[in-house]
């Protein structure tokens, strides 16, 4: 039962998709009134999967997106490294390499979790996470090869099945990401798609961002109240990242 109190203690479930939405709501309004540049909590933006190293999972999935929190989540000892993960692996094999699913380390992951506790992701029958998700996991790949990458509401993604792990308001968003006080950026949910976007060699993913650091937030705020030339100095070294494209073309 590990995987599904790690779902629960991160609110990845237990609740509707509009009170998420709710919850921006009410981020976007706080954000507006305490900081010069606040961002749209909706606002996708993109990314190189290139520059994404880490997996964070310090943070609560379910209080909305938008928010801006100090702390040290961006510098948490539980970060892991997106491209040493058992998906990223196997999927790596499975899509690269022609390994069969059966003879990947997520297959394997899927087996002793059903044997011991009962349920994979929502799966009790291992067949079934052979027949349901690994062929949606096949699906998603093959559109997103075929036609690009796009956001799941323009593409249409449909889920796996309709169980608890698959269904969840998280899935109806795009990859959600954090952005730590010196601008680098954690993936904290979307893994399969982001996975995907990294193994196929895509320029850039549209991501939401769940969360930022307040440190990187009073970055934000420096660039956007300085004008033209007058750039900050001290900050040159953050031109062109991605989380600054809606307060400047530089």
């Amino acid at each position: 039962m590990r995987q599904q109190l790690f779902f629960e203690k991160r609110g990845v479930w237990r609740i509707e998709l509009s009170t998420f939405r709710q919850y921006a709501g009410w981020h976007d309004k706080v954000n507006r009134c305490q900081y010069e540049a606040p961002s749209d909590p909706w606002r996708l933006v993109e990314i190189p999967p290139e520059e994404v190293t880490y997996f964070a999972s310090e943070l609560r999935l379910n209080y909305g997106m938008g928010r801006v929190q100090g702390g040290d989540w961006d510098r948490g000892g539980s970060h892991r490294r997106m491209r040493e993960s058992t998906l990223y692996r196997s999927l790596e094999q499975y899509f690269l390499n022609d390994v069969p699913w059966e003879e990947t380390g997520l297959y394997e992951r899927a087996a002793q979790q059903i044997k011991t506790t009962g349920q994979f992701r929502g799966y009790e029958i291992l067949d079934a996470f052979r027949q349901v998700r690994c062929e949606y996991i096949d699906d998603l790949y093959r559109s997103i090869s075929e036609t690009g990458y796009r956001p799941n509401a323009a593409a249409g993604h449909e889920q796996a099945t309709d169980n608890a792990f698959e269904s969840t308001y998280a899935n109806h968003l795009e990859p959600l990401v954090l952005v730590g006080r010196d601008g680098d950026i954690f993936l904290t949910e979307g893994s399969h798609r982001f996975t995907i976007a990294s193994l196929l060699e895509l320029e850039s993913i549209p991501v939401n961002v769940l969360c930022r650091h307040v440190e990187w937030q009073q970055i934000r705020d420096r660039i956007a109240v300085a004008s033209g030339d007058t750039f900050p100095e001290d900050l040159d070294a953050y031109h062109g990242h991605p989380d600054l494209s809606d307060i400047t073309s530089c």
